[in-house]
């Protein structure tokens, strides 16, 4: 498994609103699930960094009315940025140490 984040730019609104409500629901659904918690952790923190991508292109299409809803965009595109960013080492970080125990262990994982 390798962690993607599909370009979110070209997308519609209600596509992205879509995929925001797709990953945040994939995210709750796999909390509950038992086994692998490796394979889990990967899977929700793809969910997670997908999730914020997709919010940051939605933030992208937003016209801001004045100042004030301009400066509290770019605050959000920040916070969505880090997020995305977070997520996606989490992702990176758990699939790592995930192949590296496997390897240590002389075992193969799918």
């Amino acid at each position: 498994m390798t962690v993607h984040i599909p370009d979110y730019s070209q997308w519609t609104r209600d596509a992205l609103l879509d995929e925001t409500h797709k990953q945040a629901s994939i995210q709750a659904k796999l909390s509950g699930e038992p086994g692998d918690a490796n394979a889990r952790r990967v899977k929700i923190a793809t969910a997670g960094a997908r999730y914020h991508a997709a919010m940051l292109a939605l933030l992208e299409l937003t016209e801001p009315f004045d100042k004030e809803a301009a400066a509290r965009v770019e605050k959000a595109k920040a916070w969505n940025r880090k997020e995305r960013d977070r997520y996606f080492s989490v992702a990176l970080g758990t699939e790592f140490l995930q192949r590296h125990d496997a390897d240590a262990m002389g075992q193969v994982r799918v």
